[in-house]
This record gives C-alpha cells, structure tokens and sequence, in this order.
C-alpha cells in the first residue's frame, strides 16, 4: 500500500550516490509505502546523480542550498524531510545537519515549523565501521533525530533502513559577535590540511597541526580577516565578495568529490535551433541551470578551478563545447588537477573544446575585456551555426588576450587533449 503523505528525500553530496547509498534510501522509502519527493541540496553532487542515472528521479535543477530546498518541501506540504548524507566522519555529519537545521527553522514561520528533520547519515553506525563491506551496502548507517513530529512515520522508515539511531544535539549559534565587533563562526568537523571554502571560494587551508576538529573564522565590515586554527591564502580573499558569515556555505576538504563514480553518464541535450547561446561564467553555481534550458551551446570559463570543474561537468553532455580561460593558479578543488599545469586539463576537456593559459593573474583581467568587447557587458550572446561561432569567438578571445597567452590545449573528443601551437592559431 501506498501511503498518501510524501516524504521529502533531500540528498547532499556526490559521496552518497557513487557509494550506491542513494539507491538504498530511495528503495528503503519505496518500501516503506510512502510517495516521495526527491531533490539535492547544492551543486557538487550533480554530475554524481548523473552519472549514477538518478536524475530523472532526483530532482537537480533546483540552484538552492540545502535549506533552501527543505523549506520547499515544506512550503508544498511535505513535514517529513529526511537529508540523506554520507560524510566524512560523524562530527562532520553532526555539523551538517545541525547548520542546515539552524538555517531552516530561521527561515521557517510558526505556520510551517511542525515538520520532522531527520538525518539518514551512511558515514558509520553507531556501533561502528563504516556500512559498507567490499563497495556494496550492507545496511549500516545511522538515523540522526534532530526533529521528530510524527513518530509514527519515522518507525516505518526506521524499519526498513534498517539504520541504528542517535539523538540529535542541541542546535546552538556558532556565530557570536566579540567585544571589539568581530563576528566568529565556528566550523567543526574538519581535518588538518583541509581547503577552507566560503561560498565556493577556496579561502585558506586548515593547519596541518589542528586536532581540534574546529576552525573559526573572523570577519569584520564583510570580510574574512583571520581564520583561527588554520591559515588564509590573502589573493583567494580578494575574489570573495562582501559575506555574510551567518548565512555563508562553509565547507571543508581537500576535493569537491571524495568518491569515484561507477560509470561517466553521457547525456544527449538537444538544441533549440532558434536560441542556441553562447554564455560567460566565472563560478560554476549558475552551470547548471542554464544548461538545463537546453539553449546553451558553448561555454566560456573564467579561472582554473572554475575551467576543471565546469569541463568535468560537461564532459557529460555531448553538444556543449567549452573555451576555458586559465592562468595556472588552481587550488586542485578536483581529482586530476595537481600542478595545475596546462596538460592536466587534457583530462576534463569535452568535444571540440579548449584550454586557454594565461600569464599569471591575467584571467580576470582577460575576462573583463571578453565581456566588454565580445559579450557586450552581458553573460550570454545568440549564436547561429555553433561551429562557426565557436572559432569567432575562439579567434576574437586570441586577438583580445594575445600577449598574454603561453599555452593552448584542445580536444577533438572526450578525455583525448591535444596540444596546439600558438603560431598556428594566433
């Protein structure tokens, strides 16, 4: 029997599909009898859910954090929301579902605020180790209650997860205002050497000697000007815009995707003859949802991390080409980009497609100028014949950027890169 009331299924993270543990959620609620909804939270476990197949039924076109897409759930009448994670230790589990609950009940009014959030986190049991045995799930896990309102749905789930369970922590503020008006913010979860990013911008790293587990970061007027427990890298800082460290997604780690897929999916977009579009981006939050239009044909990308993320991400759809603007200063937030030398790229270049490398902390400058004269202060331009706009503009970034290239890398197919010299194509 399918039971009426939907659960709101809200996933988070690549780790938790390439382990097949979405798999297991989705077939523990389907077993329960409940009608279902499910959505990520985020964008790094997009090309995750694709590649597993998902995404015809996990929802990945929504641009929201995690919050954001739990008050959704609430807001269509969904009071039974259950965050399906799988991270890299318990108190970093604690640390996610404590943030997402703390932004969520702000955000909710007293209307709306009789819902039940509950965590169903596959990093470990409670009785230890980790759930799976030999990559294949072998039911361990654990239900984390932060908020239970209707217990009689959380025992039918509870029975066929199979999971052991734990009692939530209190939800505390982690941000406080000191004496001298800096606001800090508490991180947990973190392990030493760790990247810092804010808002997707890799800030500082976590010190190598931090076995704490924390790190607080200091801001005052907007800006991040002290991390304690770790270090800031002061040039990333200057890319990062005023912030609100109370609302700001905080993450740690050393790349965006700790797991390796099972297989690369490779999707066919077909293009709308009449709209096809050339579009700029310096991050890569905005990709998606673009590309999910189905009008965008060509892609250009401002920055080393952005450039490897969004080539990793369209790898994965056949009929978009990417001209990538980079000027060698990665912070390695993917698998693969290391020294951040140009022929590294080779391995996330889709179909037809480009590298472009700079000389140091020239791409944004670069950038500006691509805007400027080719996009017309703009971030899309309609193209016509995709093959003939891509060299235009391929040729038109050459003449903007001319004395500032030292390197070229293009592809004639996935994941096979092949130099080209810049006489020939200056």
């Amino acid at each position: 029997m399918v039971l009426k009331a939907k659960i709101g299924l809200l996933f988070h993270g690549p780790e938790v599909v390439d382990e097949g543990e979405a798999e297991h959620a989705l077939d523990a609620v389907r077993k329960a009898g409940f009608e279902f909804e499910a959505a990520l939270g985020g964008i790094t476990g997009k090309t995750a859910i694709i590649d597993a197949g998902l995404q015809h039924v996990i929802d990945i076109s929504r641009d929201k954090k995690p919050s954001e897409v739990a008050l959704e759930f609430i807001e269509s009448g969904i009071k039974f929301i259950i965050l399906v994670n799988h991270a890299k230790s318990i108190d970093s589990a604690l640390a996610l579902g404590e943030g997402i609950l703390r932004n969520l009940l702000k955000m909710t009014s007293s209307d709306s605020s009789d819902f039940s959030f509950v965590q169903a986190e596959y990093c470990c049991s409670v009785h230890g180790g980790s759930g799976v045995r030999d990559g294949v799930r072998d039911g361990g896990g654990v239900f984390i209650i932060w908020r239970l309102r209707d217990a009689h749905k959380y025992e039918r789930l509870k029975a066929c997860f199979g999971f052991d369970e734990m009692e939530a922590p209190s939800v505390i503020n982690r941000c406080e205002r000191d004496a001298d008006g800096f606001l800090r913010r508490e991180i947990c979860g973190v392990l030493p050497g760790e990247k810092i990013l804010v808002n997707g911008t890799v800030i500082g790293n976590v010190s190598e000697d931090n076995k704490s587990g924390k790190i607080t970061l200091v801001v005052k007027d907007g800006r991040i000007v002290d991390v304690e427990g770790g270090m800031l890298i002061s040039h990333n800082l200057l890319k990062l815009p005023f912030v609100d460290i109370e609302t700001a997604i905080v993450k740690t780690g050393q790349h965006i995707r700790r797991t390796k897929p099972r297989r690369v999916g490779v999707e066919s977009i077909k293009l709308a003859d009449d709209r096809k579009k050339a579009c700029i981006f310096h991050t890569v939050e905005k990709l998606f949802p673009r590309i999910s239009k189905g009008d965008v044909a060509i892609v250009i990308t401002v920055g080393d991390d952005t450039t490897s993320i969004a080539g990793d991400i369209l790898k994965r759809f056949e009929d978009i080409r990417l001209i990538g603007i980079t000027d060698g200063d990665a912070d390695g937030l993917i698998e693969g980009i290391n020294t951040g030398s140009i022929e590294e790229y080779g391995n996330f270049l889709p179909r037809n497609s480009i590298v472009i490398r700079l000389k140091p902390e020239r791409d944004d400058v670069i950038a500006e100028h691509i805007k400027s004269e080719i996009f017309k202060d703009g971030d899309e331009i309609p193209i016509d014949d995709v093959d003939a706009a891509f060299e235009k503009i391929k040729r038109r970034i050459f003449c903007v950027a001319s004395d500032d290239i030292v390197g070229v890398i293009s592809s004639e197919s996935p994941g096979e890169a092949d130099k080209i010299r810049m006489h020939d194509e200056v």
